[in-house]
């Protein structure tokens, strides 16, 4: 009973310093969807990656149609996979960094300083998407 008690002091406690530090938190929110598909870099990489994956897709099948190991079919497979991931990280890693660049840049220029993805938010916060959309197309 008194390790029980002792347990909920430190939960109890834990829990108000949470309180207390996110008291002054001014909090903003954004689509992050809605700013990827309204972002012409994005729906470029997009088109892209769909073009590399049907180059990538028809040399597999090829390849694939060829073999007659399955253990090779299944690593032509993989490998083909591994390949796209690599290519998608490649083309999607300078596009997430400059979204993120943005919204770390509008939430400062307004003061927030927590920012979430929008789908977390039920009530309040402040709606940055619009802005982090324009400060992307610049």
């Amino acid at each position: 009973m008194k390790k029980t008690i002792i347990a909920l002091l430190t939960i109890f406690a834990a829990l108000t310093v949470a309180q207390a530090a996110f008291a002054d938190a001014k909090v903003g929110c954004v689509d992050g969807d809605r700013v990827l598909r309204e972002y012409p870099k994005f729906i470029a990489a997009q088109k892209q990656l769909a073009q590399t994956a049907e180059r990538k897709e028809a040399a597999t099948r090829a390849a694939f149609d060829k073999e007659k190991d399955e253990a090779k079919k299944a690593k032509l497979v993989q490998d083909m996979q591994r390949e796209m991931a690599q290519e998608e990280e490649k083309i999607m890693k300078p596009i997430l960094k400059t979204v993120n660049d943005a919204v770390q840049k509008v939430a400062k220029q307004k003061g927030i300083t927590v920012v979430v993805n929008k789908s977390l938010i039920y009530y309040g916060g402040t709606d940055l998407t619009s802005e982090v959309i324009s400060a992307v197309k610049r």
